[in-house]
Order: C-alpha cells, then structure tokens, then sequence
C-alpha cells in the first residue's frame, strides 16, 4: 500500500470542497488530518493510505 501526504490550502470553504471533491473521487484510507489556520485561510493536511488496485492482489 502506497501513503501520500496531500495539503489543500484557501478558504474554509474552498478547502472543504477541495477535500470532499478528493475523498469522493479516490479510494483511500484516511491515516491522519492536521490543521492550521492563519487568518481567513486553514491549510489541512491529509496523510492517505491507498489500497493495492486488485490486479496486484492476485485477483
């Protein structure tokens, strides 16, 4: 299993939809978020797990 790190950065909205848009679209396990805000933007930082496609798992 591969493990990226993926920072989304703006506002809280464009963050959240950024975020919502990428979990939807992906297969993954969320491993660990983290948050920071500086003024009226927030950066989060998302360490994702992603499965093995099945072609690799002998399937």
């Amino acid at each position: 299993m591969a493990l990226r790190c993926l920072v989304f950065r703006g506002l809280v909205k464009e963050a959240e939809e950024e975020i919502n848009k990428f979990l939807t679209t992906h297969r993954v396990n969320v491993l660990h978020m983290a948050q920071s805000e500086s003024g009226d933007h927030v950066s989060v930082t998302l360490i994702v797990e992603e499965p093995k496609p099945l072609s690799e798992e002998g399937f």
